[in-house]
């Protein structure tokens, strides 16, 4: 397997594409719910849980050692938001696979690595690879996980890729812009906030962020950030 590369940042209009093909993908997939042409599957407490496999708990113990709360919190409710759209979807997935992109995903934001060279997903994806490695994951899995995170922020490519890769992506983009929220269970989405709190949220994410942009203005996330991505961040799910 060929690993993801950093594709750096990406002309304005090509951004500005990608994010007209995701909203018409979303609205085709309302209009089909709309219309009967496709159905959501119901979803139980325990298909969003977190796995409680060892690797699992330790990964959940390397992003805690490394990430603010705020991204941990992100973190976990990307897992649980990627994992319930899933069974939304009538997928079957790796939960374990998905739960380390979701849980690992925003490392290059951290204090530690966020000025690390090159584009934060790719600086966060090679270090959940060797996390990973470390732990006896086997090469191939570690690289799903490696591109899971590395692709988590490419609109219009990763929701073409492997279920373990796209969740990351759509659980991401729930918890930042809302998306999907509509197909979330209300009892399902009060459970997830109350148990990883999005308290000021929204104003610290965004300023890692912006912080990305300035620092590193070729970096991938500089597109979007420099057309206004930051001011559609949603500060209240509901």
């Amino acid at each position: 397997m060929t690993l993801a590369q950093d594709p750096g940042r990406l002309p304005k209009p090509k951004v500005i594409g990608r994010i007209i093909g995701s909203e018409l993908r979303g609205a085709r997939h309302r209009l089909a719910l709309r219309l009967g042409l496709k159905r959501l599957h119901d979803v139980l407490p325990e298909d969003w849980q977190a796995p409680d496999s060892a690797l699992a708990t330790e990964a959940r113990g390397y992003a805690e050692e490394l990430c603010s709360p705020m991204l941990v919190a992100h973190s976990e409710r990307t897992y649980c938001f990627g994992a319930l759209l899933a069974v939304r979807d009538g997928l079957k997935l790796d939960k374990e696979l998905l739960y380390l992109g979701c849980i690992l995903h925003d490392l290059g934001l951290s204090e530690t690595h966020k000025d690390d060279p090159g584009s934060f997903e790719w600086v966060g994806a090679g270090l959940a690879r060797t996390f990973c490695l470390n732990k006896g994951l086997a090469e191939s899995k570690a690289d799903l996980v490696h591109d899971a995170i590395a692709l988590h922020s490419s609109v219009g490519v990763v929701h073409k890729c492997a279920p373990e890769l796209a969740f990351v992506h759509f659980g991401a983009g729930l918890d930042l812009l809302g998306s999907r929220l509509e197909d979330v269970p209300k009892t399902d989405l009060s459970a997830i906030l109350e148990r990883y709190s999005r308290d000021n949220f929204c104003s610290e994410f965004g300023s890692c962020l912006h912080h990305q942009a300035a620092s590193k203005p070729g970096s991938h996330i500089a597109g979007p950030v420099g057309i206004g991505f930051v001011d559609r961040l949603r500060d209240r799910l509901d």
